[in-house]
């Protein structure tokens, strides 16, 4: 008996995590999977309830068996009413039971959830949220992918929501997005990506004075399409992140701008309103400070500072992808950066025209970011074209102030090495680093 009392002893000092408080233990739950939460009411007495009281919920599944739902009536029924932090909700399905999903959305209302994610992938299928989700005056962040659909303007008041995610959702029309944005008077987050299966939306007007982030998806393709516009008046954004091969821009002054990242497609299926309202874009972009610019946008870039007679004299960081450019552009494009510091270009290796960055000689002027600032450059995907080599020839002996150059080459040419190495340096202090892609995403010295 007195062995079997020690060992009962010894056991339940070991268990310290039982011991624990249960606000403790609840806060724990919450880092896992909210099915994997549940079963650990069947640990002992101890842990029968615990679960029932996290602020986090994490649903997902994609089975269409009842299973699925009748647990997730059983766990908001069990759940005690304390507030909730979050509830997360992934269907992957058919069309069964649709109308208990507007069942749970009002239960976690009523718990007052913060923050609500709801991604929703289901066949010949669409879900209208209940109204009681948009007069939420808890919610602070909301996020919505997939069969969600907006039909006519309802009621929308969401006075603590900082945060929105709208991902390939189904509108109704123009008003039924204007209708939601209008209702967030604090919005600081806007995230949306459009795809042309579902979005009817002709004119997307995005006009907020709380706006600070903005990411912007539109997957639009196919020159049957009506062309989609965008009007933009954001007067305190700070992060512009876009993606578009399609749409008409109308851009106000982003004069808060500090951070932009631009993936804008160009080809001759391109109309002259498209062209024209990307130039308009980039003529209100003054005052950013870290600039990125994907798929072979240089040159519409000079054209749009030459147009705005622009200088940026806050960009400290640009970062390029480039395809098809000669070196020229990406110099002519320095001459608008007079205060850089830093200057990053990426090559890919698998676009059909690699070798065509062509090297047209020496500009008749050094960019003065080049003679005066410029103190970091890092050339990914070099290949040892010789417009290459000239390109970074002419960088090296005019960086008067450079610290370091990073090469990332696809080859390990000791030829190529070697009259690197040998081109004269504008600054003393420069320190010249050659990597080479070993693998395509991990990069070793270049011995």
């Amino acid at each position: 008996m007195m062995d079997q009392s020690s060992k009962l002893s010894d056991s339940k000092e070991k268990d310290r995590i039982s011991n624990l408080p249960d606000e403790i233990l609840s806060h724990i739950l919450c880092f896992m999977p909210t099915k994997y939460a549940a079963r650990t009411s069947l640990l002992s007495t101890r842990w029968k309830s615990i679960w029932t009281s996290v602020h986090i919920i994490d649903l997902y599944s994609n089975e269409q068996s009842s299973g699925f739902i009748d647990f997730v009536d059983r766990l908001l029924l069990l759940r005690n009413s304390s507030n909730l932090n979050k509830f997360r909700l992934q269907c992957q399905y058919g069309n069964r039971h649709p109308y208990r999903l507007n069942s749970w959305i009002c239960t976690v209302i009523k718990l007052n959830v913060k923050e609500l994610v709801l991604n929703f992938q289901f066949y010949r299928l669409v879900v209208e949220l209940p109204q009681s989700l948009f007069t939420s005056v808890n919610l602070v962040v909301l996020k919505l992918a997939g069969a969600v659909f907006f039909g006519f303007p309802m009621p929308v008041f969401l006075p603590s929501l900082k945060v929105l995610h709208l991902r390939s959702l189904k509108f109704l029309h123009d008003d039924s997005f204007q209708n939601i944005l209008s209702g967030c008077p604090v919005l600081e987050e806007l995230d949306i990506e459009r795809t042309n299966l579902w979005d009817n939306i002709k004119t997307l007007c995005i006009c907020s004075s709380t706006l600070k982030k903005l990411r912007m998806y539109n997957n639009f393709c196919g020159t049957s399409l009506q062309q989609k516009s965008v009007v933009i008046k954001t007067p305190v954004l700070e992060i512009f992140q876009l993606t578009d091969m399609y749409s008409v821009f109308d851009v106000d002054e982003l004069p808060s701008l500090v951070k932009a990242n631009f993936t804008i497609y160009f080809d001759d299926h391109r109309s002259e309103d498209y062209y024209n309202g990307v130039v308009g874009m980039l003529g209100k972009i003054s005052n950013v400070q870290h600039l990125e610019l994907r798929h072979g946008i240089p040159k519409v870039v000079i054209e749009a500072f030459d147009y705005n007679k622009l200088l940026l004299h806050n960009l400290t960081h640009l970062h390029l992808q480039i395809y098809d450019i000669q070196w020229s552009i990406l110099l002519d494009l320095l001459g608008h950066l007079p205060n850089l510091k830093v200057l990053v270009f990426n090559k890919n290796k698998g676009h059909k025209n690699l070798g065509l960055c062509l090297w047209s000689g020496e500009p008749k002027s050094v960019p003065k970011c080049l003679s005066l600032c410029l103190e970091a450059i890092e050339f990914s995907g070099f290949a040892g074209y010789k417009g290459e080599m000239e390109l970074v020839r002419y960088l090296l002996g005019n960086a008067m102030v450079l610290k370091k150059l990073t090469i990332t080459s696809w080859t390990r040419s000791k030829k190529i090495k070697a009259d690197v190495l040998k081109f004269p340096r504008g600054s003393s202090t420069c320190q010249l680093k050659l990597l080479y892609y070993r693998c395509p995403k991990y990069p070793v010295e270049w011995l």
